[in-house]
């Protein structure tokens, strides 16, 4: 009898250290979501997880295994799966799922914790993981992370909170990408030359619609019949009026129970739009932004002068053939992109006067309706996922190249109290460190993407000729 007690006491003590032993998280991914695959990983660290992902080596001073199929039987406390439509057929991600779900059926535990990175369907799983309970990563990263904390949580994960932050802050010292040497920021910044001295008061006649004038003449509405502006309306769109006051707005902050800074930024904001509108932009139905319709351009080019001094072009618009699955039944369609800018002016203190030009994509049928605002962000994702920082710059470039039509400075108005323009070329800002490109890690390539559909054309930015797959459900 008492040799069976010690025998059962040494079977529960190894058994203890078996579980002990098994303190790490496992991240099974596809290359394409290496980069989703290092923020977690990075993420869970500083939360004070021991996390084995190939992408980064020595995280906590640890090495990455060998042998991968041991590491998963007697070092993992859970497989955490970035399930996306890569990684759903890659042989290795597949591996490393099958032995994960045999290890949760042995144990009788959720040894697989699956995490959904695109919004796949269960139509689009294995028959393995289509019951397993997701944590959303589609939606947000910060909400899919928070899910998954409070999963670990509720395991009894083992970590140690003092540790991880600082083994995070040393993986980033030792990876040593800087680099001792000035590197010029390029911004999304066009300088504001001059603004109007003046703002007017004008007083309309009669029963005035002014939502339909809105985008013929910058005003700022005060009352149903009177308004503010940098001068009288065009004699063209018929409008009756006279003007009751004129005001220098640097030296009137307040007149009456208005602001005069916001009266001044609205007014500006919509002259701006009003420019672009007379430039040939549409505006979109329901919102403020504007976007480039198809043959406004040559070709549907905007042509430009890069970064690096060299002549160029994007396509302002553009199709693509997606294919989405509904029901189990594959259906394939084109929709088309149109670039749509944003273009706001910045007048807060301690900041000089300055366009910020930002870059949207608006998604149409090729009769040009808009998608359904669900279905069109999935789309945009997909699209935007292949554009990486300097092929955001060229189009930034571009459409403040399209902005100014190359005029140094351009004026947006032209008003009694003065002009308002801008200046032609982005702000660029020093900076006392450069990043070592060599020492960077080379991004994922995509070989293994489908592509559905090119354009005919080259585009400037260089991803025109290769899109992801846009994919939809």
């Amino acid at each position: 009898m008492e040799l069976q007690s010690t025998e059962s006491r040494n079977n529960c003590t190894r058994r203890a250290a078996r579980e002990k032993a098994r303190d790490h998280l496992f991240i099974s991914y596809a290359g394409e979501d290496g980069a989703l695959a290092e923020w977690l990983t990075l993420k869970l660290t500083a939360e004070g997880y021991k996390v084995w992902c190939d992408r980064i080596k020595l995280l906590g001073g640890e090495s990455y295994p060998n042998d991968i199929d041991h590491a998963i039987k007697h070092r993992t406390f859970r497989v955490l799966a970035l399930l996306s439509r890569f990684s759903i057929h890659k042989a290795n991600p597949v591996k490393e799922r099958t032995l994960a779900l045999s290890i949760a059926r042995e144990r009788k535990i959720d040894f697989l914790i699956p995490l959904n990175v695109d919004g796949l369907s269960a139509t689009e799983l294995d028959w393995m993981t289509a019951d397993l309970t997701f944590i959303p990563f589609h939606r947000s990263w910060a909400e899919g992370f928070l899910g998954l904390l409070k999963k670990l949580d509720s395991l009894d994960a083992p970590k140690n909170p003092e540790k991880g932050k600082q083994a995070v802050c040393e993986w980033f010292a030792a990876r040593d990408c800087a680099a001792a040497r000035n590197e010029r920021l390029w911004t999304n910044i066009l300088p504001i030359i001059e603004i109007p001295r003046t703002i007017s008061q004008f007083d309309l006649e009669g029963n005035v619609d002014l939502d339909n004038l809105k985008d013929k003449w910058a005003f700022y509405r005060q009352t149903p019949n009177e308004v503010w502006a940098f001068g009288p309306p065009d004699p063209k769109i018929g409008l009756a009026g006279k003007e009751k006051c004129s005001i220098q707005w640097q030296d009137a902050k307040q007149y009456g129970q208005l602001n005069m800074h916001h009266v001044l930024t609205h007014l500006l904001k919509e002259s701006l739009r009003s420019y672009c509108l007379r430039r040939g932009l549409l505006p979109i139905p329901n919102r403020d932004d504007l976007y480039f319709p198809p043959n406004l351009l040559t070709n549907n080019r905007l042509e430009f002068t890069n970064h690096e001094n060299v002549r160029t072009h994007v396509l302002a618009t553009s199709t693509r053939t997606i294919r989405s699955i509904r029901s189990g039944v594959e259906y394939r369609e084109q929709i088309r992109y149109h670039l749509s800018p944003t273009i706001r002016p910045i007048l807060r203190q301690f900041v000089s006067a300055a366009v910020r030009v930002g870059v949207r994509l608006h998604l149409t049928d090729t009769n040009g309706q808009p998608l359904e605002a669900r279905r069109a962000l999935g789309i945009r994702k997909r699209i935007c996922k292949v554009w990486w920082n300097h092929e955001w710059l060229n189009r930034v470039m571009a459409i403040a190249s399209w902005l100014t039509e190359g005029q140094q400075p351009c004026n947006i108005i032209i008003a009694p109290g003065g002009c308002f323009s801008i200046g032609g070329n982005l702000v660029t800002l020093t900076a006392p460190l450069g990043i070592d490109e060599e020492a960077l890690e080379k991004a994922v390539g995509m070989e293994e993407t489908e592509i559905l559909d090119e354009d005919a054309g080259i585009d400037g930015a260089g991803d025109e000729e290769s899109p992801e797959e846009p994919t939809n459900d």
